[in-house]
């Protein structure tokens, strides 16, 4: 039950991240569309570096980083001793879906294409997309869960 919650949710988080991209893609943008004034706002972005933009023009290497990573992922969750599903696997059905959405990017342009813009007039935040949001709730609960998982441990020893 819990590879199929990790598949699912990570086939539901591609979905959504193809479905927007290909959407923004259609989009003429020259200049960037407000959704929520200035503060949300869609902006097409094109980026061929990692996490916020780092190491620049290595998508070929950080394909090949997010399959390791992916597996990484999947192993780590099967480690778990339960068969229900944990804030763990939805964890990792987020990480999974968002590697996978920015891979497919990578593979198929070099690119990873960003364009939701968040911030306050010039103060901005760097400009992603569906993976990476996927991406960075996932962590956040992974942690989450990891950190309260030992906090647990600790008190009951």
């Amino acid at each position: 039950m819990r590879r199929v919650a990790i598949g699912l949710l990570a086939l539901g988080v591609i979905a959504i991240d193809r479905g927007s991209k290909l959407l923004v893609d259609g989009m003429d943008l020259a200049a960037p569309q407000q959704v929520l004034g200035s503060i949300v706002q869609i902006i097409r972005g094109e980026n061929r570096g990692g996490l916020f933009g780092i190491v620049q023009g290595s998508a070929p290497i950080l394909a090949v980083l997010s399959i390791g990573v992916i597996v990484a992922l999947v192993l780590y969750h099967e480690r778990e001793q339960t068969h229900r599903i944990t804030p763990l696997t939805v964890g990792v059905g987020l990480l999974v879906g968002g590697a996978v959405g920015n891979l497919i990017d990578r593979l198929a342009f070099g690119y990873v294409l960003d364009f939701i813009d968040i911030g306050l007039g010039d103060l901005r935040f760097w400009t992603f997309n569906i993976a990476d949001a996927a991406i960075s709730f996932g962590i956040l609960i992974v942690l989450v869960d990891t950190l309260w998982q030992s906090r647990s441990t600790v008190r009951h020893e």
